[in-house]
Order: structure tokens, then C-alpha cells, then sequence
């Protein structure tokens, strides 16, 4: 006989199998998007197709499944850091967190940039408390007057993902930790008190629907 969780009630092979596709999942998206077939993902996890629809339905589900994973994860670290006795340091260690969340998975990115589509009910509860998460370490800066003024969470968030473009250019190659210098470059600019005026609107959230 199969072991059973004597908590759950299931399979110890079936949620053995729920496991490895959630990590095959992850890995997947992280080098390769969410264009990723379920074939693939089944294959990588070492089950069958059937076993990922009889775990969870659709493929679809599965993605969101591990998105909302580390939408989680972002989340917790968000609090981490808004306990941090001093507010800079806590803003800047989140913003690398996150710049670095970006680099690590491309599925990642791709749902963070996507403003277009309606999101899921879950999902849109992880947006909203990741954007209250980072309003609320850029309030505690600029309290604490490290932050300049005209910068508010809304920009923070959009310069999160300058770390995803920063290999190369014009033939120089800024190495594996390139965009780490990036990001510390732009956290400078943004510390009290700044120097040059910033140009047009701030961003703002977009209301999808």
C-alpha cells in the first residue's frame, strides 16, 4: 500500500509528484518564460502529462501556482526589511531583492510587466500588497530623510527592472554581477537630497480592465 499523509489524506507519491512539478515549474519559467509547454514541464519534473492535469487541472493553473509562489516570497520579504532599524537600508537591500528576483526568473518579469490583461483575484491581491509593502519602505526613507522628495514608490518599482537589461552593450560586457552596480547606481540617485529636477509625470498605477 502506498503511504498516506496522515494530515492530508494523500498519497505520499502524489504529493511527492505535486512537488517536483511546482520546482520543475520554477525552473522552467525562470530560464524560459511562460511560454513553456506542459510536455516540457512534465518531462523536467520526471511524470507523465496526465499526472500535471490530475494535479491541478490545466497548465495554466500550474503557472499561476508558482507565480503566486514568488509573488509570496517577495511579499515576506518585503516585511523583512520594513522591520529594519534603518529605513535606506531596508529600501535599497528590497530593491536589489527585487531587481535580483527579476534577473533570476523571466516569468517573473514577464508577469510583473504585464498591466494589459485583468489579473487573477490572487494575483491582484500579491500586486496590491507588494505595492503597499514598497510605499511603505519609500515613506519610512523619506521620513528618515534619505529620500529626496520627488521620488515616490511608483518610480521605485519601475527601476527595479533596470537590472534586466545590463549585459552588454556597445561590445562591453558588464559581467555576472553587472547589474548589481546598476541598481547601486540608481539607489544613489535616488537618496536625499538629489540634484537635478526629474522630467515629465511620475508613473502611475495602471487600471487594468
Amino acid at each position: 500500500m502506498p503511504d498516506l499523509d496522515p494530515e492530508q489524506g494523500v498519497r505520499a507519491d502524489a504529493r511527492r509528484n505535486r512537488r517536483q512539478l511546482i520546482v520543475a515549474t520554477r525552473e522552467a519559467i525562470a530560464s524560459r518564460g511562460l511560454d513553456v509547454s506542459a510536455l516540457d514541464i512534465a518531462t523536467a519534473a520526471g511524470v507523465g502529462v496526465g499526472t500535471l492535469y490530475r494535479r491541478f487541472g490545466t497548465k495554466e493553473a500550474l503557472l499561476d501556482h508558482a507565480v503566486l509562489g514568488l509573488y509570496d516570497e517577495l511579499c515576506d520579504t518585503a516585511q523583512v526589511f520594513l522591520e529594519h532599524p534603518d529605513p535606506w537600508a531596508g529600501l535599497a537591500e528590497f530593491v536589489m531583492e527585487l531587481a535580483g528576483a527579476h534577473r533570476d526568473s523571466r516569468g517573473l518579469a514577464e508577469v510583473t510587466a504585464a498591466c494589459e490583461r485583468p489579473p487573477s483575484p490572487e494575483l491582484a491581491q500579491r500586486t496590491t500588497a507588494l505595492q503597499d509593502a514598497v510605499a511603505r519602505l519609500t515613506e519610512r526613507a523619506r521620513a528618515a530623510g534619505a529620500l529626496r522628495d520627488d521620488v515616490t514608490w511608483q518610480d521605485i518599482l519601475i527601476f527595479s527592472r533596470a537590472a534586466l537589461d545590463t549585459d552588454h552593450c556597445l561590445g562591453v560586457d558588464a559581467g555576472p554581477d553587472g547589474w548589481r552596480r546598476v541598481v547601486t547606481i540608481l539607489l544613489d540617485g535616488i537618496r536625499a537630497p538629489g540634484r537635478t529636477p526629474l522630467q515629465g509625470p511620475a508613473p502611475h498605477v495602471h487600471q487594468a480592465g
